[in-house]
């Protein structure tokens, strides 16, 4: 008897904000594509092309199928082409999996906040999610066993403080959608769907969202120490290979019985 395995193959898979190749999006991408998924790296500045490049060809020098689709999925439109672009790359009829990475977060305090700075975090991370689900799930014609994973974070269930507000709430938002979406996905289409919350790992992410502040010491006092202090598997941040090898496991047949769950994937920061 063969053992069982994580397998993925003959699985086309879109992975949004996958264009950084010390991501977290570059780091499942190429987790699916070890595993026999056939991916597509998104992205959307014109500025990561050259690092969406990289990430696409580390995925070919596994020996599998990539396509590099540059495209927002801030409106129905732009998700729409991320999807429909997908199926003439890979010449196929349906989507198999998504991962809604892309995302932005960074420090602003209640009294700093602007109608910008909530449109651009709702916009993508809220919005984005929602588009790029309603494009995977119709336009994608994602079938029974389908799968959907939500890149959230462990701020949406900690009441994070010092600027994160409006991040915090946005993962809160996604959440809620996974949850909800679960039951309108599950029975009728068999589809599952989870959020991953992530503590901090150390991506660009991290340094992007504290680029306005002057004192760099905030960078460590506000997203590192606190988290590191909380977790409970290792005294350590969290690595992009931590959360990828949260996305394999939720994406293989063998989750068939997992959906609607936030998972925190944060060496225990989340407890219960």
């Amino acid at each position: 008897m063969a053992p069982d395995n994580l397998s993925l193959a003959g699985k086309v898979a879109i992975i949004t904000g996958s264009g950084r190749e010390n991501g977290i999006g570059g780091k499942i991408a190429r987790t699916l594509a070890l595993n026999g998924a056939a991916v597509t790296i998104n992205y959307v500045s014109e500025k990561s092309t050259s690092r969406a490049e990289e990430v696409a060809q580390s995925i070919r020098d596994l020996g599998a199928r990539v396509a590099i689709i540059r495209g927002s999925i801030e409106t129905q439109e732009g998700a729409s082409k991320i999807v429909s672009d997908t199926l003439e790359a890979f010449g196929v009829d349906h989507v198999d999996i998504l991962v809604n990475n892309a995302g932005v977060g960074s420090v602003h305090f209640l009294t700093e906040m602007t109608p910008e700075h909530l449109q651009n975090h709702f916009g993508i991370n809220v919005f984005g999610t929602l588009f790029m689900t309603q494009a995977v799930v119709t336009l994608g014609n994602m079938p029974r066993g389908g799968r959907i994973v939500n890149i959230g974070s462990c701020a949406s269930k900690m009441g994070v403080g010092d600027g994160m507000g409006v991040y915090g709430a946005t993962k809160a938002a996604t959440d809620y959608l996974s949850a909800s979406w679960a039951w309108e996905l599950g029975r009728s289409r068999g589809i599952t769907i989870n959020s991953i919350g992530p503590g901090p790992v150390d991506t660009d992410i991290i340094g992007d969202g504290v680029a306005h502040v002057t004192d760099p010491s905030i960078h460590k006092d506000l997203f590192i120490t606190p988290f590191v202090n909380l977790t409970r598997a290792e005294e350590r941040v969290g690595t992009t290979d931590d959360v990828a090898d949260a996305v394999l496991l939720l994406v293989n047949e063998k989750s068939r019985w997992i959906t609607g769950q936030f998972i925190s994937v944060s060496g225990g920061i989340n407890v219960m």
